[in-house]
């Protein structure tokens, strides 16, 4: 019932964290993870991951309802397994650009900058493709390659160069403009997953211990000191004690409601549920970052995308060969594009799916589709994360879409580049009857009104325990809790503001630095 260290949350900073802290034989490691452990077969088949959302291994939450968005409530799939979301995402290895992370640095973050964490992105990286260069890594646990993209999705390309916009061959390297094809952590044709690569590595070490279904009530906090966790062991609470550190892992959504619920928070807030604050942070929940998307879908020929590849044939080829279409992550084509010269960066990202892809892949129509979806990437919009009144294990999530006019502006010009490669004449075999949209929209007005009633998240939520030094951040450039001892956090909730991309590197870097910090090594 005492360890070194206790890591709470089992997805990809917690399997990372697992394995680099356990390294160490004389280190106690206990892993704590609320869901199941990942041996549902769909998590290992990469065209299969929409079929894991409100699953068992999903949280499945919703937003509040979004008034920038019509007035919907918008899905947020997280992982409830090991591995985590990482075990249920489309496996595109997107780590942001260098202005990102130099971004944190210049915030107050030192030791962030691009130049320090690259080492900590190749650390992890094994990279089928580019190999060991300046830019990406070949030693590391986490298998990275390329995939043989479908006929669409180099017709995608090609329309894209007929646009006007370049090809890019690495979206991590040296350039940050163009279209190209993702890379992936797919390995041998199965997703090759945080618990995969990190998790299982370590699992026969003596001194780590990784417990399943184990849910955590709050923090033991002594004086300005966390020394332990209360958990539901044996239909009863008890106390798991951390002779170190507890290092908390448990995402954007979940770590602040841990840290909340545990009695750190804004105060006034705190005492508004009945919740004895011990700690005051009053950024607690707050800064929360999501990149909205806008679908655009047109019907293709019969028999012309992945939709007809969705049978029982394919499954066993996958299942006895991992070779055919399930082997595709379906969100196979990318880009960054800028929506006006003369920005320092991109702000906008593509993700094209030579398949339909509706309201997250629980709407299945009749026939065969394309998908191209345009990625807000810098939104100005903040919202919060807050536990839900009448159960402190629910969250209230309100990203607070499109609050700032500047995000639909941006978005609206990423809708119309979208339109525009898919309007382009190398389409025009393949480009039938548009699905969403029903017809081509010409005007701001329509497109506004468009992408409002039908914007989603990308499941990239970060920034609700943000890094610095102001009064909203909430642990410092050492990631420890600001004001209290023997509590770090690592994981995308970190993030003072979201990188330019999928959010999964990232995040795994961020536990590779925390190894080092946890450790002294830096």
């Amino acid at each position: 019932m005492e360890f070194d260290y206790i890591i709470i949350g089992g997805g990809s900073a917690g399997c990372v964290l697992a394995n680099r802290l356990s390294a160490n034989s004389d280190q106690q490691v206990l892993l704590l993870e609320a869901g199941p452990a990942d041996k549902n077969l769909l998590i290992k088949i990469p065209a299969a991951f929409y079929k894991l959302y409100k699953s068992k291994v999903d949280y499945g939450f919703y937003t509040e309802a979004q008034a920038g968005a019509a007035d919907r409530r918008l899905f947020v799939p997280r992982g409830k397994t090991l591995g985590g979301s990482g075990a249920i995402n489309a496996m595109i290895y997107i780590r942001g650009h260098r202005l990102d992370y130099d971004g944190w640095a210049d915030a107050g973050n030192p030791g962030w900058s691009y130049e320090e964490v690259l080492p900590y992105f190749k650390r992890s990286e094994h990279n089928h493709t580019f190999g060991g260069n300046t830019f990406h890594g070949q030693t590391g646990e986490w298998h990275i390659s390329s995939q043989q993209p479908h006929p669409l999705t180099q017709i995608y390309v090609a329309a894209a160069q007929a646009a006007g916009y370049p090809a890019l061959a690495d979206f991590n390297a040296q350039e940050d403009f163009g279209i190209g094809v993702h890379q992936v952590n797919i390995k041998n044709g199965k997703r090759h997953s945080p618990a995969h690569a990190f998790l299982i590595p370590a699992r026969s070490r003596a001194n780590l211990t990784v417990k399943t279904g184990l849910h955590v009530e709050r923090l033991q906090l002594d004086a300005q000191c966390v020394s332990g966790v209360w958990v539901q062991l044996h239909g009863r609470l008890q106390l798991l004690k951390a002779r170190k550190e507890v290092v908390l892992t448990a995402g954007s959504i979940h770590s602040p409601l841990l840290l909340l619920r545990s009695g750190i928070g804004d105060s006034t807030y705190l005492s508004g549920l009945g919740i004895t604050p011990l700690h005051h942070l009053a950024g607690v929940g707050q800064n929360l970052q999501d990149h909205p998307v806008v679908p655009l879908v047109y019907r293709t020929q019969k028999g012309a995308s992945l939709d007809s590849a969705d049978n029982l044939w394919n499954l066993g080829r996958w299942l006895f060969t991992q070779k055919g279409p399930f082997t595709s992550n379906l969100a196979e084509g990318g880009g960054f594009l800028r929506s006006e010269p003369g920005l320092p960066a991109p702000d906008l990202q593509l993700h094209f799916a030579p398949a339909f892809f509706v309201n997250h892949g629980f709407d299945k129509p009749q026939g065969n589709g394309m998908s191209l979806a345009p990625i807000l990437l810098q939104p100005e919009s903040r919202g919060t994360v807050r536990l839900h009144p009448n159960n402190f294990h629910k969250p209230l999530i309100d990203p607070r879409v499109f609050q700032s006019p500047n995000d639909l502006r941006v978005l609206r010009e990423g809708f119309k580049m979208a339109q525009q490669i898919l309007h382009q004449e190398v389409f025009t075999p393949w480009r039938q009857a548009p699905f969403l949209p029903q017809v081509a929209l010409n005007n701001d007005v329509d497109i506004d009104q468009y992408i409002r009633e039908n914007v989603e998240l990308l499941y990239h939520p970060v920034g609700t325990c943000k890094m610095g030094a102001d009064e909203e951040a909430v642990v410092d450039a050492q990631l420890r809790v600001h004001g209290l001892s023997g509590l770090r956090i690592a994981d995308a909730s970190i993030m003072p503001t979201i990188t330019r991309g999928n959010t999964q590197a990232p995040t795994i870097m961020i536990a590779e630095k925390a190894a080092d910090l946890i450790l002294g090594r830096v």
